[in-house]
């Protein structure tokens, strides 16, 4: 029996984390959002993607939201993009809140120009200007970063080096 087996490749994952296309394409596009705001809903819930089944996968809530049909983007104060691990369950896996937020609803991917924190698992990260893209499970932080993590073994000696 065979297996396919690919190597890591460093400079290709380096090349895929520097680009910063989509990023300067949302910052872009959240500040035409925000000058074209209208009249937002309230309280409102959007999915984001959905399992084979059906099921929510990923979802945002926010406290106010408007909706912009022609390119795919939800623009939301006080949100919270919300990502399940499996069908049909309501156990978060990955929860991000945020002060204000735009999301692409093709690509899966958002800007927040003010204050994030994501919570993934026993670690969470928070910081200001954040980029971030569902499917490829990343997050970008431009500022203010802080990262919190339990169970991680490191002597912090190590970073005095």
């Amino acid at each position: 029996m065979a297996f396919a087996v690919t190597a890591f490749n460093s400079e290709q994952w380096l090349a895929e984390r520097s680009d910063d296309s989509d990023m300067v394409r949302l910052r872009v596009a959240y500040r035409d959002c925000v000058s074209k705001i209208e009249a937002p809903a309230e309280n409102v819930s959007f999915p984001l993607e959905t399992f084979p089944d059906g099921s929510v996968k990923s979802r945002l809530t926010a406290a106010r939201a408007q909706m912009f049909p022609d390119t795919g983007y939800i623009w939301g104060e006080k949100i919270r993009v919300e990502q399940y691990k499996n069908p049909g369950t309501t156990n978060v896996w990955a929860n991000l809140v945020a002060e204000n937020c735009i999301v692409d609803r093709k690509t899966k991917s958002g800007w927040v120009e003010g204050d994030a924190t994501m919570v993934y698992g026993d670690s969470s990260v928070k910081g200001r200007g954040i980029y971030f893209s569902l499917p490829r499970e990343f997050i970008k932080i431009l500022s203010k970063c802080e990262i919190r993590t339990k169970g991680a073994k490191m002597d912090p000696r190590s970073l005095l080096k």
